[in-house]
């Protein structure tokens, strides 16, 4: 991060809660490997004149302590 434009502003505690979240939005449940069981992959594709994006992911079904179904997109 030194030759970004944040110079003298980033500091030690910038760079532990970077890793912290980083950390967070690369395990579960938040980011999950594929099921490779017949489950469905769904791409989600969007672009505009300077960019586009992808995203690969597939459905999957937690059953809650309450019984309740909830469907999330992994």
């Amino acid at each position: 991060m030194a030759n970004h434009k944040l110079g003298d502003s980033w500091t030690q505690n910038h760079t532990q809660t970077f890793l912290d979240l980083k950390a967070a939005m690369t395990s579960e449940p938040v980011l999950r490997g594929p099921r490779w069981d017949g489950t469905p992959f769904i791409l989600t594709t969007d672009g505009c004149q300077d960019a586009f994006g992808a995203v690969l992911c597939q459905k999957f079904n937690h059953v809650l302590p309450s019984g309740k179904v909830v469907q999330r997109l992994h």
